[in-house]
């Protein structure tokens, strides 16, 4: 058996996604309960820090990389391939 989770943000169009599910030979609906919030208990936070000049490198690059990614595929630049970086080595 596969589960299946859908997310309805539009709370009006609940009853057309469960009618839509439940016409379809093979497929259980099962509601789950919304998740209460307790009164007075904030969220956990994550604690912040400063990074430290390596890791600032660290996210740096992996920012370069994205954008180099990025722009590979929207055409502007070409990457080399793999062969071709080990090939240099």
């Amino acid at each position: 058996m596969r589960e299946l989770l859908v997310r309805i943000t539009n709370p009006d169009k609940e009853k057309l996604v469960t009618d839509i599910l439940h016409e379809i030979d093979g497929v259980a609906v099962e509601r789950i309960p919304k998740t209460t919030k307790v009164p007075g208990r904030p969220k956990a936070k994550a604690a912040k820090r400063k990074l430290t000049t390596k890791e600032k490198r660290f996210v740096a690059d992996i920012k370069q990389a994205v954008k180099e990614v990025k722009d590979h595929i929207s055409g502007k630049r070409k990457l080399q391939s793999a062969r071709e970086f080990l090939n240099e080595l």
